[in-house]
């Protein structure tokens, strides 16, 4: 009988594939921490819920492309009173 990855770490890959709202970024970081974790279940013999763990790695890989790169944020700077410089 093959094991189920747990809810708690199919729910958040399932999450970041359904909304649009998250970058390309945060899908390839949520990859690459869905491989670590596959690598982490087989070194310790779970190498079917490893398998799953992958999986979701190169879902969340394969859609990356497919998303906005993420925007820097920018926070203009509003001087009130004199500049610095006339201190």
């Amino acid at each position: 009988m093959t094991r189920q990855l747990p809810r708690c770490y199919r729910a958040p890959a399932q999450l970041l594939l359904a909304s649009r709202r998250f970058s390309a970024d945060a899908l390839l970081i949520a990859a690459d921490a869905y491989r670590e974790l596959a690598a982490d279940l087989t070194i310790h013999g779970f190498c079917d819920v490893a398998q799953q763990a992958s999986d979701l790695a190169d879902r969340l890989a394969t859609e990356a492309p497919k998303r906005a790169c993420a925007l820097p944020t920018f926070f203009p700077t509003q001087h009130k009173g004199k500049p610095h410089a006339d201190h």
